[in-house]
């Protein structure tokens, strides 16, 4: 019996949890107890993906008191829980809330804050330019993906066509996983962390950086926006203070993991069941821009005009007065 598939999805389960964590602000944490405020929110609910991409959010709600935090992995039910109103901040990628949007969901941006998490890897030899893989298949997880939109974008200005050049395939990131690792596909498209799992395994290169190769395109940019934070409309209204104040945590946080990254993990690593060499790697791999008000509808607006998919609706968009 071949034991490796079911090896690999145990290695899977214990990299995302396999369930939801919470961490609820108001009681004491081992790692650090939260700041208290001046003036206390109301009781906020919070999730967040089990990934490395949450870190910043878990260290900004250690300092909101009453602040609730689950991490979660069935993306659709915790999207299915926000929108009936049991989960008032939902951190997610950006492209979740422009298509709940345009379902004519009642939903809001309040910020952005991850710009780059994603690498192309290869099998047997690492590519610097994707003409290098002209003809080839490369894997992504479904069709219009963010990941198919980027990396049209990319492939595109090397002067070649997308689909035309290339053979996407749509692959679940586990068994795109698995058939890398026996050489069955020759380049996948990964978030972190599973491009750090796979490091140094036998064959494996980590060939394309898409926050470099995206900063090489548009080197104005910081990366492109790929996680922010989700609100309901009617909730944002009657909640403005909760907002600023995961805002402004959350800038914090974003700070502490730049300026302090031994001392960001440390305040986390019980939140996660990855090695610590592999948490530390996935850190560094993820590239952090927190935008919030006018300049978050202006960093998207434009990523959006730029992958060709532009985007005509402020109210998407949440201000608070003054931004």
């Amino acid at each position: 019996m071949n034991k490796r598939p079911l090896i690999l999805m145990v290695i899977i389960i214990l990299v995302v949890a396999g369930c939801a964590w919470k961490l609820d602000a108001s009681e004491k944490s081992t790692a650090e107890r939260p700041t208290q405020l001046a003036t206390p929110v109301s009781k906020i609910t919070i999730y967040a993906p089990a990934s490395t991409s949450s870190i910043p959010v878990i260290l900004a709600v250690k300092k909101i008191e009453g602040a609730n935090l689950t991490l979660f992995t069935n993306h659709a039910q915790a999207n299915a829980l926000f929108l009936r109103g049991d989960v008032d901040l939902l951190i997610t990628g950006i492209s979740v809330g422009v298509d709940m949007r345009s379902k004519e969901a009642p939903v809001q941006l309040v910020n952005s804050y991850v710009s780059g998490l994603s690498y192309l890897l290869t099998y047997d030899r690492k590519v610097n330019q994707w003409v290098d893989l002209k003809g080839q298949a490369i894997y992504l997880p479904f069709q219009g993906s963010p990941l198919e939109e980027v990396t049209a974008h990319l492939v595109k200005a090397e002067g070649l066509e997308w689909p035309g050049d290339f053979q996407p395939v749509y692959s679940p990131f586990e068994s795109s996983i698995e058939l890398l690792k026996q050489g069955k596909a020759s380049a996948v498209a990964l978030p972190e962390p599973y491009v750090s799992l796979l490091e140094n395994q036998p064959h494996i290169f980590i060939s394309i950086s898409y926050f470099d190769a995206w900063q090489k395109i548009h080197p104005e940019d910081h990366g492109y926006p790929q996680v922010g934070t989700l609100v309901k409309a009617d909730w944002a209204q009657s909640h403005p203070d909760e907002i600023t104040q995961f805002n402004e945590a959350l800038v914090e946080a974003v700070k502490l993991v730049e300026s302090d990254p031994a001392g960001a993990l440390d305040a986390v690593r019980g939140y996660y069941s990855l090695p610590e060499d592999v948490l530390s790697r996935s850190l560094k791999r993820t590239q952090y821009s927190f935008v919030s008000g006018e300049a978050l509808k202006d960093v998207v607006t434009r990523y959006y005009a730029q992958v060709e998919k532009p985007l005509h609706e402020d109210s998407f968009f949440y201000y608070t007065s003054g931004q």
